[in-house]
């Protein structure tokens, strides 16, 4: 099952909310979690979560995306025992409250309301709410090519998928090949890491286009699906957070 759950946060008067928190707040995870599970995850290329922080209606809020039970299991649960907890790094208290499942579905479900829809899709929407990049060639990608983006996002669904694989090989340049970015509002936005600073976008890109209607709705499911994955590299660390708009053709009556 995959879930999506968020958390209002509370930071002491003065502190401000910005996305470099997101790798403070993955120390916290590992911190509360099975010291043997998170051994685990330091060795795993693609774990089996996101998380971010952003602003909802004007409250710092941290969601947290788990795509296995597993992970909701070892990552969620410990942190509902309290509300308070300490950040080292920053030396300061931070409180957790109105904690609440934002979604939550099985991949058959991400699958079925878009191959199974009879409605043909319109366009897809992406929202990168935190610095987002690909590697690429030895450098960074600062700009959400589809290939790129689509790549990263079905070896993510691959390894952890309960329903059907997708063909890793030649789906992304297919896909690629069959869509256009239709409109884009994005600026760079480096991600502040460890004293470096890694080159990434945040923004809006919209795809659309399509040649081919199996292709449009291939890209609906893995771009449902980076609401749970994020998008790119680093997605546990605060990068990547990711919201998806799938907009279907009018109906003619």
């Amino acid at each position: 099952m995959l879930r999506q759950v968020e958390f209002e946060l509370t930071l002491p008067a003065g502190e401000k909310l910005n996305q470099s928190m997101g790798s403070l707040l993955q120390g916290l995870l590992m911190e509360r979690t099975d010291s043997s599970w998170a051994q685990e995850m330091h060795t795993q290329q693609v774990r089996p979560y996101s998380q971010y922080v952003t602003v909802v209606e004007g409250k710092p809020v941290w969601r947290i995306q788990t795509i296995t039970d597993e992970a909701f299991e070892r990552l969620i649960y410990p942190l509902l025992s309290k509300n308070r907890y300490r950040l080292k790094q920053r030396d300061y208290d931070l409180e957790l409250s109105h904690f609440r499942v934002v979604r939550q579905e099985t991949f058959g479900d991400i699958e079925s309301k878009y191959v199974l829809n009879h409605n043909k899709i319109h366009h897809i929407h992406f929202r990168f709410l935190t610095s987002t990049s690909c590697k690429t060639q030895g450098g960074y990608a600062v700009f959400p090519f589809p290939y790129l983006i689509l790549k990263n996002l079905v070896s993510k669904w691959n390894v952890y998928t309960d329903s059907s694989l997708i063909d890793s090989d030649r789906t992304a340049d297919q896909l690629d090949e069959e869509m256009q970015v239709v409109d884009y509002h994005l600026h760079m936005h480096p991600f502040s890491l460890e004293g470096r600073r890694i080159r990434a976008f945040r923004g809006d890109v919209s795809y659309g286009l399509f040649r081919n209607d199996m292709a449009s709705r291939l890209t609906a499911v893995l771009a449902d699906f980076a609401t749970y994955a994020g998008t790119g590299m680093k997605t546990a660390l605060g990068m990547g957070g990711t919201e998806a708009e799938i907009s279907f053709f009018r109906e003619v009556k």
